[in-house]
């Protein structure tokens, strides 16, 4: 008897990059909403260093400055019956300086900075969900270093 294939998995970092003023780096997403910065990953990458390589040969950040919480995220097998597969996903929050939030800003048209005030208040055009919350609880520091389950 062959044997079972192995479970796909959809691997991916989300990247908050959020400057000296607290201001979130958003892209323009489909659908007219915002994400934050994304890729996927091989099946045998490490997380934070696909991020760390993510940084350097999209956004010319060499040495990120990773926060100390990050979220990990990692769908059900109840959860995959519209794509197929699993996800796991880890969201790291990368401390930029302004000067580099300035050159991202100038990147494209499709990037902006949000403040924590109108994260919130439009937390619904932002994706993935529950990002504003993430980074509300790290800014306002009510979040625990470390892993933060996102499930």
């Amino acid at each position: 008897m062959p044997a079972s294939p192995s479970p796909r998995f959809d691997r991916r970092i989300y990247l908050l990059l959020l400057d000296d003023k607290d201001r979130l780096m958003l892209c323009r997403a489909c659908c007219s909403g915002w994400t934050v910065p994304q890729a996927l990953l091989d099946h045998d990458a490490d997380f934070k260093e696909g991020a760390t390589r993510h940084l350097a040969e999209r956004f010319h950040i060499e040495n990120p400055r990773f926060g100390s919480v990050h979220g990990i995220h990692e769908t059900r097998e109840s959860n995959c019956w519209e794509h197929d597969q699993r996800t796991v996903s880890h969201v790291f929050i990368v401390r930029i300086s302004t000067e580099e939030s300035d050159s991202l800003q100038e990147m494209s048209l499709s990037h902006t900075r949000w403040g924590i005030s109108k994260l919130r208040a439009r937390h619904r055009d932002i994706s993935p969900e529950g990002v504003t919350l993430l980074i509300s609880g790290y800014v306002e520091g009510w979040l625990p270093d470390g892993p933060i389950s996102l499930n």
